[in-house]
């Protein structure tokens, strides 16, 4: 693939995923140019799995047996038994075999959407319910949702950095790395409470108030001030979740606003100014 292609590619998936994740395509923007575009393509590749909930959500019951069997053919095709019959799937498979990504990882934010669609089948509405009604059980289930959900996608940026799971201190940049992904994603849940509540979406099962301490937990255990400098690219998401987490529900369905998004910009062209002499490990 030329660099032409790459570019041409870049900028086409993020075209498609601006009006679905704009917050994580600025993010990923700040990306190394030389894994840009695995970037992009793993978060193109969430927007898609996350349009199998709207597909759910549309249809009841049938929808939920169309969302599951689209969400196994995904998972037959990084296990390599299905044909990769969709634009992002040969990046994502090229990247896999050159050991940027790690297909346990992908399959991860696969089974994250799956237990959604479950919890939210078998709850029925459970927004509904008392938040006094949930146990240790139902949180756990959540939290585990949220870190192979968002927490592994924020994974993804570190592999795409060249952190290796095997390696013990990589695989504590990762950890890190997943609770970033997990602040973000919380944060981005109190922000939007009311809009995704009336989406049917699998919320937290408790008070925004223990959500938001959950929230500030992760962000503490991904401590990103302390991150090694080439790492702290992968996890400016962290930005946004600080911002969220001291709001309430007030911008809920609303834009983003451009003072977020300045800090996010001034922090993404300190990263590549820092990192400007760092080189990606070399894959396989």
């Amino acid at each position: 693939m030329t660099k032409s292609n790459m570019t041409d590619q870049t900028e086409q998936i993020m075209i498609q995923t601006a009006a679905e994740d704009p917050d994580r395509l600025l993010c990923v923007y700040f990306m190394p140019k030389s894994v840009r575009l695995w970037a992009c393509a793993v978060l193109g590749w969430r927007c898609e799995l996350l349009r199998t909930l709207a597909q759910r959500r549309s249809e009841q019951i049938a929808g939920s047996m169309a969302a599951y069997v689209r969400l196994q053919w995904w998972r037959e095709v990084l296990e390599g038994t299905r044909l990769p019959e969709h634009p992002l799937a040969p990046l994502l498979l090229k990247a896999i075999e050159q050991g940027r990504l790690s297909a346990a990882t992908l399959c991860q934010q696969i089974s994250s959407i799956e237990a959604e669609i479950e919890n939210v089948h078998d709850n029925g509405n459970n927004n509904d319910k008392n938040e006094a009604s949930f146990n240790n059980a139902d949180k756990t289930r959540w939290v585990t949702m949220l870190r192979y959900g968002a927490g592994a996608f924020q994974r993804s940026m570190g592999e795409l950095l060249g952190l290796n799971s095997y390696k013990e201190a990589d695989y504590a940049l990762l950890q890190r790395l997943e609770a970033v992904g997990m602040a973000y994603a919380a944060g981005a849940m109190i922000r939007h409470f009311p809009h995704l509540k009336q989406q049917g979406r699998y919320l937290y099962p408790g008070t925004l108030e223990n959500l938001r301490q959950e929230a500030q937990q992760w962000l503490a255990i991904a401590d990103m001030a302390h991150l090694p400098r080439y790492v702290r690219v992968a996890a400016l998401p962290a930005i946004f979740a600080k911002k969220d987490l001291v709001r309430g529900t007030q911008h809920a369905g609303k834009a983003r606003g451009l003072g977020d998004k300045w800090a996010v910009i001034c922090a993404g062209i300190q990263c590549q100014i820092q990192n400007s002499k760092y080189k990606i490990p070399e894959t396989k």
